[in-house]
């Protein structure tokens, strides 16, 4: 079968010109390694009359080479290129094609040859018919002085069509503007350490290709914040490019830009509505229990409920935060609570119910609930324009306040990302749960066999998130060791080991505060009197509750003590048997083990 190639697409692509979707062979490939990047790829590519060597394939369409659907010889289309002069050492600059799109039309496989005899093409040999070059698209040349305080780029000078797309950008160019929407802007953070103190902020940027973020620092944090306002466009060039830190981020790019004090910006005039806003990818919140911890999400949700703003002190700075919880729900029947921290916690109003679009917020779990926290870098728009904001409005209107929920972040653990089968202790032996890298959750039917009541109580650290055992400094003051901090009150937490036993093994287990409280049937400052004034009542407490039947909901994983590996469950929450349930699920097991209607 032949293929017809786009023959001196090349040639007129080096030269400047423009070529609407060349059609070209891949001859081959060269893996590029370097600044802590992903890997790239220059690729030798044909048009039937020319090759050329110097062509780079964008990082996001790394995965058809490596899962084999790019090959030698395969025959593309360029549906999206860019070009852009390197520093070739000791040869002045070489023009580089960064293929930003394709369609394949044969897989190299099929293909198997090289197409034509195409010949090296290089500016030296065709410099006798070198037409003037159109311009391409690299950063201006600037007529007008630019202050240096200002750092302005006159705006009147360019246009769209000498802009690069986002998806482009990458440590391998010097010369480049973008023309983006400012999607989020942070407030200013400084910092101070032995290597000195300074500022920064960032913000994250948006075009029809693609989103990046970039960070000022100290002079141009200076210079850029109050010029730079989050939803407006902005042409920006000469920043520095380089590799992104996915921890804190979840952009989807490779690479994050870095001011300088070369770095130029100048605000767009014209009709921004051709340059997207913020880019979602939302999760519905009853699929985040899945997701693993640490994990950035975007959701969205309806404001159901918001607590009061609470205060509490920083465990390393010793610093006043101020914090808001508010719980989210969607039509997928699920709940979460969202962190808001400092000026957000504190202007956000929870009463009319809005909606609350929610970019890059963190996913935490504390004993088997899991919920959302704000990060300086987290995006949030209420009530925004977008189609799931009014499908969402519509729902919770119409019924959706109404709905049964599971909430993932109750302290009563009613949801922990777990099965709600029943299983014994052989068959989670069996399954091997808890010997993977995360915490495996499961529930049971099983007796409390014993509790070990001795020193059950203990006093604890008074701020609310903080439940580190104090140290009693013996002059009326009480020490926090992770708070780092001394207080003159405290609160009384339960730390409780047992036994719990089914008809097929037993098994040590821990039930922290809630979990205890709630098979006691006792409050911590209860348990915490009794101990001090009465202690037969105290002992009477525990003795009621042994060889007692509960549904329990462990978190088991395997832990190292002493170079010794031992299986550590724990107790996320406990409630009293529901026979009704039980024996429901006794008879549906009996037809599933028999198959006979029972």
């Amino acid at each position: 079968m032949s293929y017809n190639l786009s023959e001196g697409a090349l040639e007129t692509i080096m030269k400047g010109g423009n070529y609407d979707a060349p059609i070209i062979q891949m001859l081959g490939t060269k893996k590029i390694q370097g600044n802590d990047a992903g890997d790239r790829y220059r690729l030798l590519v044909s048009d039937g009359k020319y090759t050329y060597s110097f062509a780079m394939l964008a990082t996001q369409l790394n995965i058809m080479l490596l899962s084999g659907e790019l090959t030698d010889y395969s025959v593309i289309q360029v549906d999206q290129f860019v070009t852009t002069l390197l520093k070739n050492v000791g040869k002045g600059e070489k023009r580089v094609i960064i293929i930003l799109a394709l369609t394949i039309i044969a897989n190299g496989r099929d293909v198997r040859h090289k197409i034509g005899n195409p010949q090296p093409w290089s500016e030296e040999a065709t410099s006798a018919q070198r037409p003037e070059p159109k311009p391409a698209p690299v950063t201006p040349k600037f007529t007008a002085k630019v202050e240096p305080k200002a750092a302005n780029l006159d705006s009147s000078m360019l246009s769209v069509k000498m802009t690069n797309p986002i998806s482009s950008l990458s440590p391998y160019q010097n010369k480049w503007v973008i023309r983006a929407r400012v999607m989020s802007k942070t407030p200013i953070r400084t910092w101070s350490n032995a290597k000195g103190e300074g500022k920064l902020f960032s913000m994250d940027l948006c075009d029809e290709t693609g989103e990046i973020r970039a960070t000022a620092f100290k002079n141009e944090c200076d210079t850029f914040y109050d010029m730079i306002q989050v939803d407006k466009v902005y042409y920006i060039s000469r920043c520095a490019i380089k590799t992104a830190n996915k921890k804190f981020t979840t952009l989807k790019n490779d690479y994050e830009m870095t001011f300088t004090a070369e770095t130029v910006v100048g605000e767009y005039v014209g009709d921004e509505s051709a340059v997207p806003t913020v880019q979602y990818d939302f999760l519905p919140i009853s699929e985040i229990a899945n997701k693993e911890t640490e994990t950035l999400i975007d959701l969205i949700g309806v404001c159901k409920s918001a607590s009061d703003v609470q205060e509490l002190t920083a465990k390393s700075t010793g610093k006043l935060l101020k914090k808001r919880e508010v719980m989210l729900v969607d039509a997928s029947g699920g709940a979460v609570t969202l962190t808001l921290w400092g000026n957000e916690a504190e202007k956000f109003e929870g009463n009319t119910n809005p909606i609350l679009a929610v970019k890059g917020a963190r996913l935490t779990e504390f004993n088997g609930s899991k919920s959302l926290s704000c990060l300086w870098s987290t995006m949030l728009r209420l009530n925004p324009d977008v189609p799931e904001a009014h499908k969402l409005r519509g729902w919770y209107d119409n019924g959706g306040a109404d709905a049964d929920i599971v909430n993932i972040s109750a302290k009563s653990g009613n949801f922990t990302g777990g099965s709600n089968e029943w299983i014994s202790f052989s068959e989670a032996e069996s399954r091997q749960l808890g010997t993977g890298e995360k915490g495996d959750y499961y529930s049971l039917l099983g007796v409390l066999t014993f509790t070990f009541s001795e020193n059950a109580v203990y006093k604890a650290c008074p701020q609310e998130q903080c439940n580190k055992k104090l140290v009693d400094q013996e002059n009326g003051l009480f020490r926090c060791e992770k708070c780092n901090r001394e207080y003159p009150n405290y609160k009384h937490r339960i730390l409780l080991a047992a036994n719990v036993s089914d008809p097929t093994g037993d098994q040590r287990v821990t039930l922290f505060n809630e979990a205890a409280e709630t098979m006691l049937g006792k409050s911590a400052e209860e348990i915490a009197r009794l101990s001090e004034y009465d202690k037969n009542e105290y002992n009477k407490i525990f003795d009621e509750v042994k060889f007692k039947t509960f549904v329990f909901k462990f978190r088991t994983k395997m832990e190292n003590f002493n170079d010794e590996s031992r299986l550590k469950t724990t107790v996320v929450n406990v409630q009293p048997v529901d026979y009704k349930d039980g024996i429901a699920r006794l008879l549906k097991n009996i037809k599933t083990a028999t198959g006979v209607q029972v």
